[in-house]
């Protein structure tokens, strides 16, 4: 495995537990994109930037082939992308979680370091990059501090989006537009049709 240039106190979570019904129950994480898996390609980019990695996932089982990498489930479950960053927050004894979709097949470690240089000279609870005026809070760095915040939000909220969370959070948006030779890092996999998109 090749090393992180740079350490950081930061552990890489990746969200794989989603329902995945636009795709009749199959696991987007394991759909094969340039002859390996989603999750694959994500693992490696994160890899090259993180030394502590975790899969959010409800069926554990269901990635067993990367022994190598922790796996836990949710805590809260079937409430989304915000019981994955509660079970990754909980999950962490580093600073902060760098949260991500499972599902993004465009993922650069390049604006990842990016976001995270910046994270640690900002003074902000959640960094969210934007480019182009699109936001993408699934690909953001939340730190643990957020997390009795989060747990209180779970227990009361009726409505579980990480959007209305961020209301109760110190964040800051990162223009990323501006790094050279790159496209959109957040273009994601959500059905059958984005799929033959994207090839």
């Amino acid at each position: 495995m090749e090393q992180p240039i740079k350490q950081y106190d930061i552990t890489a979570a990746i969200l794989a537990g989603g329902k995945n019904t636009r795709f009749s129950g199959r696991t987007k994480a394991k759909i094969i994109i340039d002859g390996q898996p989603m999750i694959e390609r994500i693992i490696k980019v994160l890899e090259r930037v993180f030394n502590d990695i975790v899969i959010i996932a409800n069926n554990e089982n269901e990635f067993s082939d990367y022994g190598h990498i922790r796996i836990t489930g949710d805590i809260y479950p079937d409430i989304g992308p915000l019981g994955g960053l509660h079970s990754a927050l909980t999950n962490t004894n580093s600073k902060a979680v760098f949260l991500v979709a499972s599902d993004m097949p465009e993922l650069n470690a390049e604006v990842i370091r990016h976001v995270v240089d910046n994270f640690n000279h900002q003074k902000c609870e959640a960094l969210i990059p934007d480019y182009k005026g699109y936001i993408e809070p699934l690909h953001a760095i939340y730190k643990r501090d957020v997390l009795e915040r989060l747990e209180s939000f779970i227990r009361t909220a009726d409505n579980y989006s990480i959007r209305e969370f961020l209301k109760l959070v110190d964040y800051k948006y990162l223009v990323i537009d501006n790094i050279e030779g790159v496209s959109n890092p957040f273009v994601n996999i959500n059905s059958p049709e984005d799929l033959q998109k994207w090839y």
